[in-house]
C-alpha cells in the first residue's frame, strides 16, 4: 500500500464526518499525511528486516559446481564410514576386554583375527583422511585428526593388554587412554559431532546451475 493511497483513504473517513468542524477538515491533510508515512514506515521496517534475513541467507551459502558438491561428498561417505567402522570394533573390544589387564592371542583369550580386523581399521580410517585432507575444510579435517589421535591411542592400548606386544612405556597420555571403554565412548560421540558438522556443511552448500 503506497502512501497516496493511505491519503485517499484517510481522507474519505475524515471528510464523512461532513462540515461539522472547519478545524477538521483544516487538520485532515496533515494528520492523513502523517498516517500514511506511519503505516508506510511499518511496511518499510518489515521489508528491510524481511530482506536482511533473505541477505544473510544467501551470505552464508557457499556456491559450487555439481561435480564439486559431488566430489565433496563422496569424501565425507568415505570418511563416516570408515571412522565408524572404527568406532564400532572399538566399542566391541572394549566391552568384552576392558576389565582384563592382559589378554593373550596364544592362550585364546582373543582371536588374531579380532586384533587385526581393528588394526585395519584404524589405519583405513586414517590412509582415508590423510589421503582427502586436501579437499575437506580445515575444520572439519582438525575434527577429524583429532579423532584420529584417539584411535591411534585406542589401538595402542589395544597392544598394551595383549601381553605378546612389547609394552610402550610412558608415551602415552595417561588422561587420554584411561581406559578402554571411556575412549571408545569418546570416539563414538566424536564421531556424532563430527557428523553433525558435515551435515551443516553440506546443507551451505548451493550448487551453481549450468
Amino acid at each position: 500500500m503506497i502512501v497516496k493511497d493511505v491519503i485517499a483513504i484517510a481522507s474519505s473517513i475524515l471528510l464523512s464526518v461532513g462540515g461539522a468542524s472547519v478545524m477538521i477538515c483544516a487538520c485532515s491533510g496533515f494528520l492523513t499525511e502523517r498516517i500514511a508515512k506511519r503505516i508506510d514506515g511499518k511496511y518499510q521496517q518489515k521489508l528491510d528486516q524481511e530482506l536482511e534475513k533473505y541477505r544473510g541467507v544467501i551470505e552464508q551459502k557457499k556456491y559450487v559446481s555439481q561435480s564439486q558438491f559431488d566430489y565433496e561428498f563422496e569424501i565425507y561417505k568415505k570418511l563416516s564410514k570408515a571412522y565408524f567402522t572404527v568406532a564400532v570394533k572399538a566399542t566391541s573390544f572394549a566391552s568384552n576386554y576392558d576389565k582384563y589387564d592382559v589378554i593373550s592371542i596364544k592362550e585364546k583369550d582373543v582371536s588374531k583375527d579380532e586384533v587385526y580386523a581393528l588394526s585395519m581399521a584404524i589405519c583405513d580410517a586414517q590412509n582415508t583422511l590423510f589421503e582427502n585432507a586436501a579437499f575437506i575444510p580445515e575444520d572439519i579435517y582438525n575434527d577429524y585428526y583429532e579423532l584420529d589421535i584417539k584411535t591411534n591411542a585406542f589401538f595402542w592400548k589395544m597392544q598394551e593388554k595383549i601381553k605378546e606386544f612389547p609394552p610402550i612405556g610412558d608415551a602415552l597420555d595417561e588422561i587420554t587412554v584411561k581406559c578402554d571403554k571411556t575412549l571408545a565412548k569418546v570416539i563414538e560421540m566424536e564421531l556424532g559431532e563430527i557428523n553433525k558438522k558435515v551435515r551443516k556443511r553440506m546443507e551451505s552448500l548451493a550448487i551453481i546451475q549450468s
